[in-house]
């Protein structure tokens, strides 16, 4: 398996960005309201504009990069390279740098992609969830094709079918494998490459996700201008 870095690398500026976004709209904020209910001189009121903006760049960018990328990211990996995941280092799986597993299994383009979530603020649940890649000579309705199966419930979209193994807490890696590929056989789901999935769909799949964030960022600058304009009035409407 080959050696993963722990920081990655150009992920600086990715932890960065939101900060200076949140900066911009916290940071005009608190100049209006000097300028506007403090009654401080404009230059007083950038300045203070400036720090904020600082502050909030050092806060979500510095400590989420340090934080995040090295020390979770070091715990993270050296839990990948445990006993748990030994199948898929034995099937030559690689390990992304964005730590989820690929690889092929009998001919079929797999992914593992361990998760976490917190359960009641307290305990941390880990699982993974199994992705397999498949394609088709004649046209099928995939969603026809979720439900229960013996492995747990599985879901088919796009050419991909992903499911939380029944044996979340300790999966058994092949098995999981073997069963998933006796089901995509019976359904003549034929072997799909990462090369055509990803030029099939991956492509389309990761350009809609970025629309869908480039949204949500223009979403958050329009509601901090918002808020702005909204306090200017109100400041106006009180003094006349």
């Amino acid at each position: 398996m080959d050696e993963i870095q722990i920081i990655r690398k150009e992920t600086f500026k990715d932890y960065f960005k939101p900060g200076c976004g949140l900066g911009v709209v916290f940071g005009g904020l608190s100049a209006v309201v000097s300028f506007v209910d403090g009654g401080n001189s404009l230059l007083y009121s950038l300045l203070m504009g400036l720090i904020v903006w600082s502050v909030m760049v050092f806060a979500v960018g510095g400590i989420g990069f340090f934080g995040y990328e090295y020390f979770e990211r070091k715990k993270r990996i050296k839990k990948l390279k445990s006993k748990k995941y030994s199948f898929l280092h034995a099937e030559s799986f690689q390990l992304h740098s964005d730590l989820f597993f690929e690889g092929t299994y009998k001919e079929y383009f797999i992914r593992v992609l361990p998760m976490s979530k917190w359960q009641n603020a307290r305990k941390e649940i880990e699982y993974d969830i199994i992705e397999a890649y498949y394609t088709f000579d004649t046209e099928k309705n995939e969603e026809n094709l979720t439900g229960i199966y013996f492995l747990g419930e599985l879901h088919f979209s796009n050419h991909c079918v992903g499911f939380l193994p029944k044996d979340w807490k300790n999966p058994d890696f092949k098995n999981n494998f073997d069963g998933l590929i006796s089901i995509l056989k019976r359904e003549d789901l034929k072997p799909f490459s990462k090369e055509d999935w990803e030029n099939s769909f991956g492509k389309a799949l990761k350009e809609q996700q970025e629309k869908d964030e480039k949204a949500r960022t223009r979403q958050v600058v329009k509601i901090g201008k918002l808020l702005d304009i909204k306090y200017i009035k109100k400041n106006k409407n009180a003094s006349s």
